[in-house]
């Protein structure tokens, strides 16, 4: 029960530290929406910043943190702290040099493609602003590696605080920067490039001095027949092989959105062995798929990758002591707070999917037309939402025990499914099949791997988990009918903000409050955790 609470409270820690990094992260997006729209620019835009939050995924808080945490925490428990920070040291010094000359590589290839080349106007804007934001990936990969530290040490403030800089940074280039570079979008959309770069630097400063108090202070060391980082690396590898698929498909939802996307002004059809094949996107998709998904990555964010962060150490701290009792008692609570959370979100978004959008998006550049494409992608996200939350704690679980390759052939089978499912569903349902794709290979992939987990650990929890969701999709129904019904009896309106603003809130609270009412109905033991671990006040 100390366990719990431990990772519940830390979950606590980073849930509200996020949450004021998702708010400003919201803010920002609102800001952007109203500057840039969806227009050629920020599809650009939302390509040049996925290719380094690609590398981001794969060398930081993805492969690197996931190889790392279950090691340097073995490192804590049977070696102690001189040999842990050894570690830490000779980690650093070979993920510096590893991004160093990607970064090198990078940009030349950056530099050199369009003297090369003959590309449009579109590809000249994406490879010109990732000359811009590719170096950002040095530092938010030693920012996720600091991270990773921490967290280790249970403590979880400061690394959850951090992307509060990014958002302010980002936020800030938007509003002084833009101006400076030209009148047009297609020059402005460079301030907020180099507002990403700076933020990156910002990051990591701020993660250094709580290193410090820890007791690290990094110094660079070539020992790189380090057994641990041997051990880290033959960890590492596997995860990267995955996520390189799983953020590749990622990346290609991007780079389909704007291919496949007739270009403004531009020919109505494309040519394939000399077919005239009508082009099924219009120019915005990858905007859409960015602000659909910013959406989405809200309670995902403070309440999924959340309880999965926080839950991470305490496996690995299982898993070194070989406690496989109290391994997964952890682990069934987790799955079913998450679910618990993550069910009636789900729900939620897709019922208030166009309220969401009128009321943060809807202004300015961002049009009535724009608001439907992007209410269109959310509700098909959305259909996920319990499942990435879900497919987060699942995963980590697997990396706890040092078993990497299982969470990556399944990925690398979805990988596969999604490509398929994107190319198919674009002709249907345009933007929202590309969402759709990622949902259905989510809530696949959770299945596949909860099996698999089940059989390893012969885990003895999946009735309670069963009767606490039954418990949850009651009280959701509940919550949905009500919310369907008050959201009908609201009034519609274009542009009043006051209307926008009770169309989301008012049945937002009414469905809240309905689904904490049932679930305390139904005596839902998730709800009394919530209360006793996060909400009330030790006495």
């Amino acid at each position: 029960m100390h366990e719990k609470k431990s990772f519940l409270k830390s979950a606590k820690t980073v849930s509200l530290c996020t949450l004021l990094s998702r708010i400003l992260g919201l803010a920002r997006d609102i800001i952007c929406a109203s500057f840039f729209g969806t227009s050629l620019a920020w599809d650009a835009f939302v390509v040049a910043f996925k290719i380094p939050n690609l590398f981001r995924r794969l060398f930081g808080e993805g492969a690197l943190s996931a190889a790392f945490i279950p090691v340097f925490t073995e490192y804590l428990e049977t070696k102690g702290k001189k040999d842990a920070w050894e570690l830490v040291n000779v980690t650093g010094t070979l993920l510096f040099i590893i991004l160093g000359g990607l970064i090198i590589l990078a940009e030349t290839s950056f530099s050199v493609i369009p003297s090369v080349f003959s590309i449009n106007h579109k590809w000249e804007l994406v490879l010109n602003l990732l000359l811009i934001t590719f170096p950002y990936v040095l530092f938010i990969c030693m920012v996720a590696f600091a991270m990773a530290v921490l967290n280790s040490l249970k403590h979880f403030l400061m690394p959850a605080l951090a992307p509060v800089a990014l958002n302010i940074c980002w936020i800030m280039g938007v509003i002084l920067l833009t101006p400076v570079f030209g009148n047009t979008l297609d020059k402005k959309i460079f301030g907020v490039a180099i507002a990403i770069l700076i933020g990156g630097m910002i990051q990591l400063a701020i993660q250094l001095p709580i290193l410090k108090n820890k007791g690290i202070i990094f110094k660079p060391s070539l020992y790189f027949s380090h057994p641990g980082l041997r051990r880290i690396f033959a960890l590492m590898l596997p995860i990267i092989f995955g996520l390189a698929a799983v953020q590749i498909n990622v990346l290609m939802d991007s780079l389909i959105a704007i291919s496949f996307a007739r270009p403004p002004g531009g020919a109505e059809e494309f040519f394939i062995a000399g077919i005239a094949i009508p082009y099924p996107l219009e120019t915005g998709a990858a905007s859409v798929l960015y602000y659909g998904d910013r959406l989405i990555q809200f309670p995902l964010g403070v309440f999924g990758i959340a309880m999965a962060t926080a839950v991470f150490p305490f496996f690995s701290t299982h898993a070194a002591r070989k406690d496989w009792t109290n391994f997964t008692d952890t682990f069934n609570q987790a799955i079913r707070v998450v679910l618990f959370i993550g069910i009636p979100a789900s729900i939620g978004l897709i019922l208030l999917r166009r309220p969401l959008v009128e009321l943060f998006y809807e202004r300015n550049a961002f049009t009535v037309e724009s608001t439907y494409r992007t209410s269109t992608v959310i509700a098909f996200y959305a259909m996920g939402v319990w499942a990435y939350s879900t497919s987060h704690v699942i995963i980590r679980a697997f990396y706890s025990m040092q078993d990497t390759l299982t969470p990556v052939k399944v990925g690398a089978g979805m990988v596969g499914l999604n490509l398929i499912l994107n190319l198919t569903l674009i002709w249907f349902l345009r933007e929202g099949g590309l969402a759709l794709a990622t949902a259905i290979c989510a809530i696949i992939q959770i299945i596949i791997l909860f099996a698999i987990l089940q059989r390893k650990l012969n885990i003895t929890g999946p009735k309670h988990i069963f009767t606490s969701t039954l418990k949850t999709l009651i009280a959701a129904l509940f919550m949905c009918i009500t919310c369907w019904i008050t959201l009908k009896l609201l009034p519609t309106g274009h542009g009043e903000l006051m209307i926008k603003f009770m169309r989301l809130f008012v049945p937002l609270i009414i469905a809240l409050t309905t689904f904490f009412t049932v679930s305390f109905l139904l005596k839902s033991e998730e709800l009394r955790y919530l209360y006793t671990s996060l909400l009330k006040k030790k006495q």
